[in-house]
């Protein structure tokens, strides 16, 4: 009676692992993706967008870095910047990730990286203009801090 029952066990563990991890990297997007230029694809301008975009977020895709970028009117959005993610300040270091900003104004990314003891932002505009952070972040959820009244900006 007892082996029926350790087999029963075992099987169900097994199931229950493979269900979960299935339902983990499902819902994780299944792959990486990363803003692109011109692209329309995205949403929610101006939101925090790792508020959805996060382990138990409701959309299918997690961020380690989102934001939207402006102009410096804060607001008309600053389409085809970019935003670079650097291991020191004023763009110096080596840079971590490149981030297009799309048409709508958003910047996103699942790829991993390590913000550690903290990470530099910079934005540049399609005009060429760079503004850095000044202040080291240690999560790229831009939005959260950078929200109606203190955005992302460049000219």
């Amino acid at each position: 009676m007892e082996k029926p029952s350790v087999i029963l066990v075992s099987f169900l563990f097994v199931f229950l692992s493979i269900s979960f991890y299935s339902c983990n990297k499902e819902k994780a997007g299944g792959g990486i993706k990363t803003s692109a230029y011109n692209d329309t694809s995205s949403h929610d301008v101006g939101s925090a967008c790792l508020s959805c975009h996060s382990t138990g977020g409701s959309n299918a895709y997690w961020w380690v870095a989102a934001g939207t970028v402006y102009k410096p009117d804060t607001v008309y959005l600053n389409i085809n910047s970019t935003v670079y993610i650097f291991t020191k300040g004023n763009g110096a270091g080596t840079v971590i990730a490149i981030l297009p900003v799309d048409a709508k104004g958003n910047f996103y990314t699942s790829t991993t990286f390590d913000f550690g003891s903290g990470l530099y932002p910079g934005v540049k505009s399609p005009s060429g203009d760079t503004r850095y952070m000044q202040s080291s972040i240690t999560s790229g959820d831009c939005n959260s801090c950078h929200n109606r009244t203190r955005r992302i900006i460049v000219n």
